[in-house]
């Protein structure tokens, strides 16, 4: 778009970019009632699957809710390189984590339940967001609700008193 173009229209830039920052995308109301939604969710810490049709928003909803989580609170990971061998992702997903590379699964679940109970100390809930999960190979999804169950004494409700873990309780 030339510069002309934006000055007829009152733009400052181009208004339909993937450069648009986080803060100023704007949602319809049902994507912000989605937003708000998701928000929910890792309030309660939840795992969420966000499906769609190509083109509906999936992406622009994440990226606002990279927004709209408090960096005071939350920390998100965001994982979108997803089309890896099991052992190639974990190595990515402790890349984007900041952890020291894994070489195996036993080093990734044990790098990711110390981050986890690191940011708990933090007062920091994590939410890892993997966009185009589809694309994962099936044996890695097979894997991932394993990194998912990481120790919820690690994860307490801000304001209370992690205790010790419980004999016989599951992750």
């Amino acid at each position: 778009m030339s510069p002309e173009t934006f000055s007829i229209f009152g733009l400052s830039s181009e208004p339909f970019s993937k450069e648009i920052d986080d803060a100023d995308l704007w949602l319809p109301p049902s994507k912000r009632a989605l937003l708000d939604e998701l928000v929910d969710a890792a309030e309660a810490r939840q795992n969420v699957a966000l499906v769609g049709e190509p083109g509906v928003g999936k992406t622009c909803v994440l990226r606002a809710l990279r927004h709209a989580l408090p960096k005071e609170r939350f920390r998100l990971t965001y994982c979108h390189n997803v089309t890896l061998g099991r052992r190639d992702f974990y190595r990515q997903l402790c890349l984007v984590l900041g952890l020291p590379d894994a070489h195996n699964a036993g080093d990734v679940f044990w790098a990711i339940n110390t981050h986890v109970e690191q940011l708990a100390q933090e007062r920091l809930l994590p939410v890892l967001v993997i966009d185009e999960a589809h694309l994962l190979h099936q044996d890695t999804l097979d894997h991932l609700h394993i990194l998912l169950n990481v120790r919820r004494e690690a994860l307490t409700r801000p304001g209370t008193a992690r205790g010790p873990p419980r004999p016989g309780r599951a992750g």
